[in-house]
């Protein structure tokens, strides 16, 4: 049978029984009603003629600033193609995008004979010298006196909207507790973000005259606290 197919003929006698019930030099026409192979397959796989195309996806960059990533911005995107040269789209940027999102626009991209093709548009966000992001969470870090940190301290904190928030630091908050203020992170579509807070408890390079008095009189009154009493006991679990 495979030789058969490979030769293009049925054996005489093959299936059928005889000449007469047999294919007769491997001719496919007669089983579909006298149409060539060319046509059948054609049918079979879709080979019919297609619509004009679309013209091609194009792909352009932006960078904006960290306060306009969070708040979003209407933006000039330049777009350069090939055949029609450089040109621009403006479009808005939304709230909340982060570093390296793609934004799809739909019909900015080349010329075609079946429409427009669309335009990617990559989105690079600077760094802030105060904020940093963790999904829709803004993220600071405080830095406060060794004084403010022991006795406690209101303190205000600018936000990213311009205003400022006042915040309680405790008596004895160590460096790297974490405060929350809610509501004043990133806020998208689908969530409003907090602001998360580190403080950083910032000691003096340089303590002389009645500033070093008063620490050596502090450290006396303190020479009990001792934060490494269970250090080495840690160390050897």
């Amino acid at each position: 049978m495979r030789d058969a197919f490979t030769s293009g003929r049925m054996p005489r006698g093959g299936m059928g029984g005889g000449p007469a019930g047999g294919f007769q030099g491997g001719d496919f026409s007669d089983l579909f009603g006298g149409g060539s192979q060319q046509d059948i397959f054609s049918s079979i796989f879709g080979g019919g003629q297609r619509g004009p195309r679309k013209g091609a996806d194009l792909q352009s960059e932006i960078t904006i600033s960290f306060r306009n990533a969070i708040f979003g911005i209407e933006a000039t995107i330049p777009v350069s193609s090939r055949g029609s040269g450089a040109s621009s789209v403006t479009t808005r940027i939304p709230a909340g995008i982060s570093d390296g999102a793609k934004i799809r626009l739909a019909g900015r991209g080349a010329d075609g004979a079946g429409g427009k093709g669309d335009l990617y548009v990559i989105v690079h966000v600077t760094k802030h010298p105060v904020f940093t992001r963790d999904g829709a969470n803004l993220l600071m870090s405080l830095p406060v006196t060794f004084t403010e940190a022991a006795l406690g301290a209101d303190i205000k904190i600018p936000t990213l909207e311009g205003d400022e928030v006042t915040v309680r630091i405790a008596p004895g908050t160590p460096s790297g507790r974490t405060l929350r203020v809610k509501g004043r992170g990133v806020k998208t579509t689908k969530q409003q973000g907090d602001l998360m807070i580190t403080v950083d408890v910032q000691v003096p390079q340089r303590v002389d005259g009645k500033a070093k008095q008063a620490l050596e009189e502090f450290a006396e009154a303190t020479k009990d606290f001792d934060p490494r009493a269970d250090l080495a006991q840690r160390a050897r679990a």
